[in-house]
């Protein structure tokens, strides 16, 4: 299954800039040529994927989402300006949770119905789910299970009603590594990730990759930051469209697509 976060290159919750809202419209976008290149590329693979949208991005770049469903891609939303859920009670994520659909649905006419929380920061919480399934979800691709984003089951599994299908991730000398994308999809070897990419599937569970459009956009503005940041982020970039290409096989690779296999296979 493939996923695209649609967000712009400043909306990093690790970052100043990706708190600091009151500089966003100050700032040069990047999704307009990202979207661009993101959407040629999947032309290419002939692939159907999921692009998780944030609401403001709904707002600010309307033409930009109706280009992405036109071309007949699924839309999920991803809140509503990239807050984790650290930094919210209850009664902010179902407020991020309307504000968000609503700008979505109004915005594409139809409903919207596949959530992924911001910088997988579901971690193990369970109580955002009945939330979600209140609100009207039915899919979430919100957990990655490795060190630091709280680890826990790597498998699809109903919860409160919500089917959770985590990112893919998959376990080198032991330690579990984001496979389905960031650095490593980038940089380990094509021959594991494919190793490991079979070795989830042939257990019926989806290998659920993701990446951002300003990852396959060379023009986007870059955050200043540290070497390990800059490292982790940025490091090998030019070499994603090709793995992405080498891994992800034509057809529909949306979430909607992986849950009615989940349901009926």
């Amino acid at each position: 299954m493939l996923t695209v976060d649609v967000e712009e290159w400043f909306h990093a919750p690790e970052h100043p800039l990706g708190v600091d809202v009151a500089q966003w419209d100050r700032l040069p976008p990047s999704l307009p040529s990202a979207i661009d290149r993101t959407l040629g590329l999947l032309e290419s693979m002939q692939v159907r994927a999921t692009f998780f949208t944030l609401g403001w991005v709904a707002r600010k770049q309307p033409s930009l989402v109706k280009q992405i469903a036109q071309a007949g891609h699924e839309i999920g939303c991803h809140g509503w300006d990239h807050t984790p859920l650290e930094r919210m009670d209850s009664d902010a994520f179902r407020l991020d949770l309307a504000r968000s659909r609503a700008a979505l649905e109004d915005l594409l006419g139809f409903s919207v119905t596949a959530y992924r929380a911001p910088r997988w920061s579901m971690g193990r919480r369970c109580w955002p789910y009945s939330i979600l399934a209140e609100a009207g979800f039915k899919i979430s691709s919100s957990r990655l299970c490795i060190a630091g984003l709280g680890l826990g089951q790597s498998h699809p599994r109903r919860i409160d009603g919500v089917l959770e299908i985590p990112a893919f991730s998959a376990r080198l000398l032991g330690i579990p590594l984001p496979a389905g994308g960031t650095l490593a999809l980038r940089i380990l070897p094509l021959s594991w990730l494919r190793r490991a990419r079979h070795r989830q599937t042939a257990r019926r569970r989806p290998a659920v990759y993701w990446f951002h459009p300003w990852e396959v956009d060379p023009e986007a503005p870059r955050l200043r930051a540290g070497a390990l940041f800059t490292a982790v982020r940025y490091g090998a970039l030019q070499a994603l469209p090709a793995r992405l290409q080498a891994l992800i096989p034509a057809g529909d690779r949306t979430l909607s697509t992986a849950a009615r296999a989940l349901e009926y296979g």
